[in-house]
């Protein structure tokens, strides 16, 4: 053991791929594995920290080689030779090193990882409960309408209740088509979900979701219909009440959330820690939308289980989380240690605190 005192000594990087169970498409893109970047935070009295980064190119506008790059360069060195025990002004530091969200919630992850473990308390306990449990929906991507009705009964046969079903990916009336096509094949008792990841301008969006709503569907809401920056939108379509509206990659941070809120722009905010840079970013951004009394889901990007444990920690012990959408725990090929399911339910022992 090299001292007694926490001082950050040492942070690793190992890339991780975990191939999917099948490709997974949206309006933007293609996936086909769960890539990371594990980082191990490692302390002079010989405490070792986890936490994971996965990029998005179309959503955080980052690649496995920028995020490892920008790890390398600027983030570890703006950290080595921390005291852990100088909490804020570390977290401080390390958000300031780069504006590289993924790489930032990546080390994050591993610091409360190792406070949880400097304490000897659960990664729950250190944010505030002892939930451990939570139930998450699943989703269904953009592929052709027999294959996205199979799955729905499959998932509905595994003990889902709310089915998210991704649009957006051409032209409107196909997507009324398959909303509709699932809704009969999975019953009336699951819940919709439907995410356009910024496919729609708000003319179409507006004609998406008075036709929507009239197909009186159980329909939770609907996810960033427009572009990230078309606040305007946004509020055009929830000044409508037809249907609810979620911000996804609108909001990135406090500020952000603080944006459409103020405007009272949206029903519903979707955190994600790749978004948000980790969980104090993500801890503000919940507590504002509280404030306001908008609901908050807590979502994910693809990603291993280094990344999603904390995420269900958060939404575990946070109230004002009415919506978990972390089903990328069943798209990989080869499940992961830390989490446990069951059907929809999503359990974690003592998150990352025996590794």
């Amino acid at each position: 053991m090299a001292g007694l005192e926490p001082i950050i000594q040492k942070i690793q990087l190992r890339p991780i791929s975990l191939p999917l169970v099948r490709p997974f498409t949206t309006a933007m893109h293609t996936v086909t594995a769960a890539d990371a970047v594990q980082v191990d935070v490692l302390l002079t009295n010989g405490t070792v920290g986890h936490g994971a980064g996965t990029p998005n190119a179309v959503v955080t506008g980052d690649t496995m080689s920028t995020l490892q790059e920008n790890l390398q360069t600027q983030v570890i060195p703006a950290l080595i030779g921390r005291d852990i025990r100088d909490w804020n002004s570390l977290l401080t530091r390390l958000h300031a090193s780069t504006s590289e969200q993924p790489a930032i919630a990546a080390v994050e992850l591993a610091l409360y990882d190792l406070r949880a473990k400097q304490v000897s308390i659960p990664l729950t306990a250190l944010l505030g409960g002892q939930q451990r449990t939570v139930t998450t929906d699943m989703t269904i991507g953009i592929q052709a309408l027999p294959d996205m009705v199979s799955e729905a009964k499959a998932f509905v046969s595994r003990g889902f209740k709310a089915l998210k079903i991704k649009v957006g990916g051409g032209r409107l009336a196909d997507d009324l088509e398959r909303v509709k096509t699932i809704a009969k094949a999975a019953g009336p008792d699951i819940r919709l979900r439907l995410d356009a990841n910024q496919a729609w301008t708000t003319d179409q969006a507006k004609v998406a979701v008075t036709e929507l709503a009239a197909l009186q569907l159980p329909i939770d809401f609907i996810e960033q219909p427009v572009a990230a920056r078309n606040h305007e939108g946004l509020a055009t379509l929830t000044a409508m009440r037809q249907l609810p509206i979620m911000a996804d990659e609108s909001v990135f941070g406090f500020q952000d959330a603080l944006a459409l809120l103020s405007r009272h722009a949206v029903n519903h905010i979707n955190i994600k820690l790749m978004k948000t840079g980790g969980l104090a970013e993500a801890a503000k951004i919940d507590a504002a939308c509280a404030s306001f009394g908008v609901t908050t889901m807590v979502g994910c990007m693809i990603e291993s289980n280094l990344s999603l444990v904390p995420a269900i920690a958060f939404a575990a012990v946070h109230d004002n989380v009415t919506f978990t959408d972390l089903d990328a725990v069943y798209m990989v090929k080869k499940q992961q240690a830390g989490i446990q399911t069951h059907g929809p339910q999503l359990t974690i022992g003592d998150p990352m605190h025996d590794a």
